[in-house]
């Protein structure tokens, strides 16, 4: 099982090298280019760094309530176990995943015709999730619930769909 400072570390890690990722692989895209679809069904590279955004700012907002409402102190290390909801939406998040999966209208892309600065716009946003989370190092995760946006009545429903 990793610790808290372990899980923390390889979260800061994940981030920078996506950050990478995302200018090397989108840089050159045209307006065009980041708005293009397979399918009516599917996102365009820029729908997905929107969704991004829009998730990172989400998050952010928790994230820095949490930091709000505990003390800072020197970093200490804890074991760290995910819950049952955050290995749900880790699978359902993860590339490699086979199965497809559907997102909550709060993480939905902000438009559907992007502008190129959105690559500048999700390396800033996930730039600042950076911090905050290096800043929770002498937390023990196990004890913090960091609670989805999505409401509870959005969760009711894909469980009571799912079933």
């Amino acid at each position: 099982m990793p610790s808290s400072n372990q899980t923390i570390k390889d979260c800061i890690k994940s981030t920078k090298e996506n950050i990478e990722r995302a200018k090397k692989s989108f840089a050159h895209l045209s307006d065009i280019q980041l708005n293009w679809k397979l399918n009516s069904d599917s996102w365009s590279v820029g729908e997905c760094l929107s969704h991004l955004v829009n998730s990172n700012k989400l998050y952010l907002d928790k994230i820095e309530n949490i930091l709000n409402s505990f003390p800072t102190g020197s970093e200490k290390d804890f074991p760290y176990k995910q819950s049952f909801m955050g290995k749900l939406i880790t699978k359902g998040v993860d590339p490699a995943s086979v199965r497809k999966t559907k997102t909550f209208k709060v993480f939905f892309p902000a438009s559907s015709n992007i502008q190129k600065n959105i690559i500048d716009e999700y390396v800033k946003s996930s730039e600042k999730l950076i911090e905050p989370v290096g800043k929770m190092r002498h937390l023990d995760l196990k004890k913090i619930k960091l609670s989805s946006p999505v409401n509870v009545q959005s969760l009711k429903w894909v469980f009571v769909k799912s079933n």
